[in-house]
């Protein structure tokens, strides 16, 4: 897992709901990697998951914000499926995961959109993002996702 992911996961999931949260306290390198997913369930319509927050470093790669539309509407590609199917697992079970995507282009390095997804009461996903390109030709699977351990913690 690349380190910031691991920072922005180990802060998420050290809390226990999104009052907990404090953005000041990740620091300004790891805030443009941050996004916050709002959980909305509407019956009879499917889960649905509306962009509340992205940071600086996503609405760079995506080129523009994307705060207010749905997850479900932006995303694409070969594995937007699995991708959208590891967000809802996550707000339908709790459990938090990492995520990553490979894509191959032809006469290029792979590229990859890695992300931890972390579920905070009441009804959102706060995760971090982030992208690049490998440094060589490397034989990864195109999709993968990973269940993460919420740390115990104990009261003194």
């Amino acid at each position: 897992m690349d380190h910031r992911l691991r920072q922005i996961a180990d802060y998420f999931l050290a809390c226990k709901d999104r009052k907990d949260v404090d953005p000041t306290a990740l620091g300004s390198a790891l805030l443009p990697h941050i996004y916050v997913l709002r959980v909305e369930r509407l019956p009879p319509q499917p889960l649905k998951l509306r962009v509340s927050l992205t940071g600086t470093s996503l609405d760079t790669a995506f080129g523009r914000s994307l705060n207010g539309q749905f997850l479900e509407s932006f995303l694409h590609g070969p594995r937007a499926v699995d991708v959208v199917r590891g967000f809802h697992h996550c707000a339908d079970t709790r459990e938090p995961v990492w995520m990553r995507q490979v894509a191959r282009v032809a006469g290029r390095l792979p590229r990859y959109v890695e992300g931890v997804a972390i579920y905070l009461e009441p009804g959102y996903i706060y995760g971090g993002l982030v992208m690049g390109e490998f440094a060589d030709e490397i034989d990864v699977a195109p999709f993968e996702r990973i269940s993460l351990q919420r740390r115990e913690t104990i009261d003194s």
